[in-house]
């Protein structure tokens, strides 16, 4: 069924940036800038230099829901190897009803800053009504009964358990789950190519600051910024011994 005209609207290039710089201006979202301008090829709300990206090249994508047009969209075009990794019920089920390439691999585990378990709770609108799709980690919803054990590795670990001793793009989408995470990678020696993230401070744990933080950190660590969504919060880095 085709989107009501309202709809595409709202979700068009120039209402996320109209959205972007009234919240910038009333403080509640930060601003960046490109660190270096180059051919970017968008995917949705992703976008990359696709001519860094070279054949049999291995890409890490974790927190794929049912959204994985951006990595078929890489197998497609450069023959990349895709590992795709989400925990989440539906996610999982929704996988395993789908033709895949054999390019495509699946594993069914969450990114973390340590080994372990933690719950994933359902996200929850403003008018209290809990998605059957989305979910987040929080560390302020031990109340709550609707969490959804699930299993969590380090980068690290995951890239020991897949036997890859480098990966070449590394894409997160994990509701907020991206600063830990980052942080346990960047005391690493292991720097991908690219990192696509989608940064979550709009969240109640969260807030600007902690993406500020973090996006200083990369760029402390030799990431430049080579993409940022009209909406701002989907942003590609670069390290720079790749450029």
């Amino acid at each position: 069924m085709a989107l009501p005209f309202w709809k595409k609207f709202e979700k068009s290039d120039f209402a996320q940036s109209a959205k972007l710089k009234l919240r910038q201006a009333y403080g509640r979202e930060p601003k960046f800038k490109l660190d270096k301008k180059s051919d970017i090829t968008v995917f949705g709300d992703w976008g990359l230099p696709l001519d860094v990206l070279n054949e049999h090249d291995i890409v890490y994508s974790f927190g794929v829901c049912d959204d994985i047009d951006f990595e078929l969209a890489l197998i497609n075009l450069k023959k990349v190897q895709v590992y795709a990794f989400d925990p989440t019920p539906y996610s999982v089920d929704w996988v395993a009803q789908q033709s895949l390439p054999t390019e495509f691999n699946f594993h069914p585990f969450a990114a973390a800053a340590e080994d372990g378990e933690f719950y994933l709770y359902p996200l929850v609108n403003k008018k209290g009504k809990k998605s059957a799709i989305m979910y987040s980690f929080s560390a302020h919803q031990e109340a709550r009964n609707d969490g959804v054990l699930v299993k969590a590795l380090s980068l690290k670990s995951t890239m020991n358990k897949l036997g890859h001793d480098k990966i070449d793009v590394l894409k997160m989408d994990i509701e907020g789950a991206e600063y830990d995470f980052i942080d346990s990678i960047l005391d690493t020696d292991i720097r991908p190519k690219l990192i696509l993230v989608e940064f979550h401070h709009r969240f109640d744990d969260f807030d600007k600051q902690n993406t500020i933080e973090t996006i200083d950190r990369l760029r402390q660590t030799g990431y430049q910024i080579v993409y940022i969504s009209p909406a701002g919060r989907e942003m590609c880095f670069q390290f720079k011994q790749a450029v």
